[in-house]
């Protein structure tokens, strides 16, 4: 079985597209905007899964609008990636203008804020995880957001959760009615 890469900069549009048609009718169509942000040229895209690293290149402030997306959400099978799985955390929790953890089911939506948020604000860490993990993203930014408040400075961040309506994310499939 050949191995995930553990950090990919989504540019090629042969491979955008490719993947925009892979998720396009199934389960990850919800992602579509954000590759079709991509794809447009309105943002770049980079994915990081744990262990991974963004080149410090990538995160030059002069770059277009860039995503980067942290893939800890796992299937429903697996169990979440931490924090602690992705050595650049600080370092990506600082560089980021704005953060989203993202720990409830996709919708569309979701991803065109990121695409919105990106376009407005230029640095933006999108967070995929779980809400086994939501708990420990949620300290990282809170703790992140206190540290730039002392010197005057804000960093817009949302966190879209699966608890309010009583869930959890993943939900192990056979387990909704």
């Amino acid at each position: 079985m050949p191995s995930v890469p553990k950090f990919a900069a989504i540019t090629s549009p042969r491979v955008i597209s490719e993947v925009i048609a892979r998720l396009r009718g199934g389960p990850g169509a919800f992602a579509v905007p954000l590759y079709a942000a991509a794809l447009a040229g309105e943002i770049r895209l980079l994915i990081v899964m744990p262990g991974g690293r963004v080149p410090m290149r990538f995160l030059d402030h002069a770059q277009p609008p860039t995503v980067v997306a942290l893939g800890g959400d796992p299937g429903a099978q697996e169990a979440a990636s931490p924090p602690t799985d992705f050595p650049q955390v600080p370092r990506l929790i600082r560089w980021a203008a704005s953060t989203l953890v993202h720990a409830t089911g996709g919708q569309a939506a979701h991803y065109r804020m990121v695409v919105d948020t990106a376009r407005l604000m230029r640095r933006v860490l999108l967070v995929e995880t779980a809400t086994a993990q939501e708990d420990a993203w949620t300290k990282l930014v809170r703790d992140e957001m206190r540290r730039r408040e002392e010197t005057g400075r804000r960093m817009p961040s949302l966190v879209i959760s699966a608890r309010p309506k009583g869930g959890v994310h993943p939900v192990q499939e056979g387990t909704c009615r």
